[in-house]
Parts: structure tokens; C-alpha cells; sequence
């Protein structure tokens, strides 16, 4: 896979040798095709109709002494494609040169004016949609009704691709509808990484990923990877026996005739109707369990764990208890933070958040691990040490956990939840309305309807701002009196030995009031603007939250085992179609 020299460039260096008669000259490929590819991502897509959707993002380091990179040729696995169905661009420019390659089994990319010269970096991406058939039955004695997926990426040459280092990453994205447990990924052949996935979660909509990743991987040697998932959640004509496999002529798709196609497949019209229902079933059963487990930060044998009551949680400890979604968590955070005027929000729209310095002391390590993430310029670097600070704190919550019953203890802090609100609206007067609110608010915060309840609760009344409302809304900050206060002090409308915790610093009679339908939409509309501010794309970072301290359940094959391959080790969808040693026609130069 890599750039061919023109027609005409090969005719003259053929004259040359056939006038020098030096028969024995090394090969031209040989000393002018050298590169390094610095990065390399694969994502399989396996859909819902049993079709492979194959993305590659490959980033080339030309070598300063070859010829420009023209050409890159792209191996496809054993099965039916079209031409029609790839898009392709190098740094985002589109190429519009796709073709059948004559070097390999598979596409050929022109980059005409866009080729990578010598010394030079270009990335590479294409997109191959409804690639089939791809599926072949899984053969482990304990999931016979298992459909199998085996890939092998393209690779290039070892004479032409001198990678060493290359930062490689393999995902196989399993079809919607398969249920976070129900995931099977097979250990990697020849794959210089962990054996394990370093991420196994849910995607954005909820489709279970298995994702491998290795900064010593080449590009040159040959990996195959796997999973499987229930047969159901597809058609079953998109699982192909070996038989079929070795009896098909794959390639580029031919145009059909629809209605002969239409007249052979209808006698199985009437069984395809009568597994719709099951197909749709599994779909939604599937996405109800993923959605759920996009909250599970928790790993399950928190809730095997001893008998009583673990007291002493803060608010943001209770909400990971109760698994709370992580936009309340951050925000919950940044509202402490605000109340010990640790952290001042300086401009809402892009959020941008200053840290008090110095720090006042008493910060819990979330905190501390907030301010020093949202202080980052860096988008993906503040994302990635968010990311390990809420990894922290989860892991501390378990560990608080141990010895406990996770059930008496959600329930515990629930019944302070339901004190929170009750002393709020039980107030008689805005002024304490506004003063137990302030007070309980990370405790309210709790509440499953905490949107609702806090509409209804100040719809028709009028809220004197706390004291610290500056430091959120930078409209009113020259209102805030910079008093500091706590955050552990106790509602003392209610018994001690059923406290709330709560907070001083609350309102004051020369600070602004508005109407309660206002206040309540400043409040929860910040929520979700501090959370996508602080790390963007929520539902993501959720889920690289819960990859880590709750993985999905997988299980695999014995490392060497047998069951690997679907239809007995043939039918598995390899990128190289042929069998010689080094699978030359999915070499970089072979053949040129």
C-alpha cells in the first residue's frame, strides 16, 4: 500500500538497466519506498443488518530520501463491497481517485496533487460502508447461538513501512441491541498490547466497544482480532457458514436484479415477519440496559457488601453512591467550590472558572482535582484529568463502602434528601425559604426530580440571592459580600441526630431577589452548561468513567484455544485474501 511510479518514469528506468545490461541491479521499490506510519486507527462497525462499516485513519512520515507517496492501496477483507459505498480524504481534502487496485485485493487511492513528498506527514482516511457477508457462527461449546467476527487490518510490506512505534488503536464497535453483559472479545493474535481491551464500554448511543490500544505496535506485521455477540440481534441470513464462505467470489459488488432477488427471498418473507417482533424486543431490552449502565459507576459487589450504615458521605460522595448522572456531580462540585469561594466563575458562555489563590483549606481531594483540571487550557488534557479525578473519587466511595449495605445506606441519605426539601418548603417567608435552600442545596441536588421539585417549590415566591451568588452569576457580583463559609454545618430545624448538612455564608437582606421561576431556571440551566463546559461531550465522558471503575462483563477464549475461528477456523474476515507467508497482496509495494 503505498505510492506506484508513473507509466512512464518505470519505461525509462527499464531502458536503463536493459542498455546497462546490469541484470542484477537492486530493485527501484526497494530504495524509494520508505515510510513510517506515526498513527493508525481501525474502527469496525458491525450494524444492525449484519453489515461491517471499516474506517481507517492512518497517518504516513514520508521518508526524506523516497519518492512522494502517490498512491495508497487499501486490502479488503474476503467479501462483497462496492465502490460506491468509500469515501476517502487525506487531511481533509477529498480524494476522488477510488478504483480497484491492481497490486492488492482491494481499493486503490490516488492522491494526485495531495501526495505526501518527501519528509512530509499526511493522514489518510477512508470509509468503507455495507461490507458483507462478514458474520460466521460461533463455534464455543457454551454460546452456540453466538454470531463470530475475526478481523485482520491492513498491513504494509516490512521492506516499506520502518514503523517501530506506532501509536495503534482497534475497535470493534458490536451491532445495536447487544446488552452490556452479552459481549464476548477474543484475545489478540500477535498484538504487542494488553491482552485486554484498554477500554470495554458504551458508546454515545449505547452500543457495547471494545477498544485495544498500543504505543509499540508496527504496521507491517499482521493482527487479528475479534468478538462475538447473540446471533438475534440480526438477520440470520448475515451469518455465513464456512461453506458459503469458501463458495462465494468476493469483491466489488455487481449490480443485481432486484426482482429476481425479491422472487428468491420471499419464501422466507413469512419467517423474517415472525422474528421482527423478537428482533425489536432485543433492541429495546438492549438499549434500556446499556442506558442504565451508563450511570453504573459503581462495580456490583458494592451491593454484596456488609450490613449497616455508612454515615459521613459528603452530598458529591451520597450522589456517586446513588449513581447519580455526572452533569449534577460536576455541578454539585462547582457549587461547593463557589460556596467556599474556593472558585470564582469568571464568564459563562465559553465557562471559563478561576481558582482562589491561595486555596482556602479543608478541600476535599475531588476538589482539589476539579480546580486543577478546569485550570487547564488544554480541552483534552482538562477532559483527562477530570476524567481521573472522578475515577479517584469513585474508587474512594467504594472503598467507604466496604464493611456496608449500599442499600441502607442509599436509603439513609435519601431520608436526608426528603429533610432537605421538606425544611424548604415548610419556610413561611422568602427570606428563610431562601436561607434553608442555600443551606441544603447539594443535599437537594439528590432528588431524581430535583428539576421539578425546584419549579414548583419557588414558583410564585421571590429568592434573595446568598451571598456567594456572585462568584456563580457574574451579572451580580458586585453584590457578593466575600463572606467564606462551610459546608458541614446543620439545619437547626432539624434533630441533630437527623442533621443535614448545610453551609453558612446564605443570604442577605441587601442582596438582589428574583422571582422564584428565574432563579430556578438560572439554576438548572447552569447544570448542564457546567458540565458540558468543564468536559464537553457528557455522555462520553460518562462513559469513560464507567469503563474503568465498573467495565463491561466479557468473557473469551482460552488464549490459544480452537473456538476462535467461526465454521471452523475458515470463515473469519481477514484483510488479506491470500495465503503466501507475509500475505503480499496486502503489502505496501508488492508487486510494484
Amino acid at each position: 500500500m503505498v505510492k506506484r511510479k508513473s507509466v512512464f518514469l518505470r519505461l525509462v528506468l527499464l531502458f536503463a538497466v536493459l542498455l546497462s545490461g546490469t541484470l542484477f541491479a537492486k530493485p527501484v521499490t526497494a530504495q524509494t519506498y520508505r515510510f513510517t506510519v506515526t498513527n493508525y486507527e481501525v474502527e469496525t462497525y458491525l450494524e444492525k443488518d449484519g453489515s461491517l462499516t471499516l474506517k481507517y485513519m492512518m497517518t504516513f512520515l514520508n521518508d526524506p530520501s523516497a519518492d512522494a507517496i502517490e498512491f495508497v492501496d487499501v486490502a479488503m477483507p474476503q467479501a462483497s463491497y462496492s465502490l460506491s459505498k468509500v469515501t476517502a480524504d487525506i487531511d481533509g481534502a477529498k480524494i476522488n481517485h477510488i478504483a480497484d487496485s491492481s497490486f492488492v485485493t482491494g481499493l486503490e487511492l490516488g492522491l494526485g496533487n495531495l501526495s505526501i513528498k518527501p519528509g512530509n506527514t499526511g493522514t489518510v482516511s477512508v470509509t468503507i460502508t455495507e461490507i458483507k457477508p462478514v458474520l460466521y457462527p460461533y463455534d464455543s461449546g457454551d454460546k452456540q447461538n453466538y454470531a463470530n467476527f475475526q478481523f485482520t487490518p491492513n498491513y504494509f510490506d516490512s521492506q516499506f513501512d520502518r514503523s517501530t512505534a506506532t501509536k495503534y488503536r482497534m475497535t470493534i464497535i458490536l451491532p445495536p441491541g447487544v446488552a452490556a453483559d452479552q459481549g464476548v472479545y477474543y484475545e489478540p493474535n500477535n498484538w504487542p498490547g494488553s491482552a485486554d481491551p484498554q477500554e470495554a464500554s458504551l458508546s454515545q448511543d449505547g452500543r457495547v466497544y471494545y477498544s485495544w490500544y498500543t504505543e509499540n505496535a508496527d504496521v507491517h506485521s499482521e493482527y487479528l482480532f475479534g468478538a462475538a455477540f447473540p446471533a438475534a440481534v440480526v438477520p440470520a441470513e448475515a451469518i455465513s457458514s464456512k461453506d458459503v464462505f469458501d463458495s462465494t467470489d468476493y469483491g466489488p459488488a455487481t449490480t443485481s436484479n432486484g426482482w429476481s432477488d425479491f422472487l428468491s427471498t420471499l419464501p422466507c418473507c413469512v419467517s423474517v415477519v415472525g422474528i421482527i417482533v423478537l428482533f425489536i424486543y432485543l433492541g429495546i431490552k438492549g438499549t434500556q440496559s446499556a442506558n442504565k449502565r451508563k450511570l453504573s459507576y459503581l462495580p456490583p459487589k458494592i451491593s454484596m457488601e456488609g450490613q449497616g450504615i455508612k454515615r459521613g458521605l459528603t452530598a458529591v460522595e451520597a450522589a456517586i453512591l446513588m449513581e447519580e448522572p455526572m452533569s449534577k456531580i460536576l455541578t454539585m462540585i462547582l457549587f461547593g467550590l463557589i460556596k467556599k469561594e474556593a472558585a470564582t466563575v469568571l464568564q459563562k458562555e465559553p465557562l471559563k472558572i478561576q481558582a482562589a489563590d491561595p486555596l482556602p483549606e479543608g478541600l476535599y481531594p475531588y476538589e482539589i482535582g476539579f480546580l486543577n483540571a478546569i485550570t487547564e487550557e488544554n480541552a483534552a488534557k482538562r477532559r483527562t484529568v477530570m476524567q481521573s479525578t472522578m475515577i479517584d473519587l469513585v474508587k474512594e466511595v467504594t472503598d467507604k463502602m466496604k464493611g456496608f449495605s449500599k442499600k441502607e445506606t442509599v436509603a439513609y441519605y435519601r431520608d436526608i434528601m426528603n429533610r432537605a426539601w421538606n425544611s424548604v418548603q415548610s419556610s413561611e417567608t422568602p427570606e428563610v425559604k431562601s436561607d434553608q435552600f442555600e443551606k441544603v442545596l447539594e443535599w437537594t441536588m439528590l432528588d431524581d426530580e430535583f428539576d421539578q421539585r425546584t419549579k414548583k417549590t419557588f414558583d410564585g415566591t421571590v429568592i434573595i440571592l446568598p451571598r456567594w451568588w456572585g462568584n456563580y452569576d457574574p451579572t451580580y457580583r458586585n453584590f457578593s459580600s466575600g463572606t467564606r463559609g462551610g459546608t458541614r454545618g446543620v439545619d437547626s430545624s432539624i434533630p441533630s441526630s437527623q442533621s443535614v448538612p448545610g453551609s453558612s455564608g446564605g443570604p442577605s437582606l441587601n442582596m438582589p431577589r428574583l422571582p422564584g421561576s428565574d432563579f430556578a431556571a438560572s439554576l438548572l440551566g447552569g447544570i448542564q452548561a457546567t458540565a458540558a463546559g468543564v468536559v464537553g461531550d457528557i455522555t462520553g465522558f460518562q462513559g469513560s468513567i464507567t469503563s474503568k471503575t465498573n467495565p463491561v462483563p466479557v468473557t473469551r477464549p482460552v488464549s490459544g484455544g480452537s473456538g476462535w475461528r467461526g465454521g471452523g477456523g475458515g470463515g473469519h474476515a481477514c484483510a488479506c485474501a491470500c495465503a503466501c507467508a507475509g500475505c503480499a497482496c496486502a503489502c505496501a509495494g508488492g508487486g510494484r
